[in-house]
């Protein structure tokens, strides 16, 4: 199902893909550098508990970005088939695209933002367990 998904996604499916990967690693590193640095003392204290202060944002702004192209590359695609008398079949594909990357788009931005929310609340919470004040 999910490969139905992706392919009516069209051509900028493979650059969502990528954030989508990315994402994922990134949160399972920083998720893991806070819990060593609480755990076991390990690293720079400051550093490991920002630094996805760095990454996170980028994951919140380009997929929806991406998204909105895809968007508009499917608009425009469905209007081209209509201007040339196109079947309603190739305009719905058209429309699909259009659909599919705005929702992958934006999956990944809210996917970053709630990490984004989690990994700031692990960072702030101090050894003894308690959240430490900004």
């Amino acid at each position: 199902m999910l490969r139905t998904w992706f392919d009516s996604g069209g051509p900028l499916m493979w650059p969502l893909l990528v954030c989508s990967i990315l994402l994922v690693g990134i949160i399972f590193e920083r998720a893991w550098t806070i819990l060593r640095v609480h755990l076991f003392g390990e690293g720079n204290r400051d550093t490991a508990m920002q630094a996805h202060r760095r990454f996170l944002p980028f994951f919140i702004e380009v997929p929806p970005a991406i998204g909105l192209l895809g968007t508009v590359l499917g608009v425009v695609q469905s209007f081209h088939l209509l201007d040339g008398g196109g079947q309603v079949k190739a305009v719905g594909s058209g429309l699909a695209v259009a659909c599919t990357t705005t929702i992958f788009g934006v999956g990944i931005a809210v996917m970053a933002a709630i990490a984004s929310h989690l990994l700031e609340w692990m960072s702030s919470v101090s050894d003894n367990g308690t959240v430490a004040p900004r």
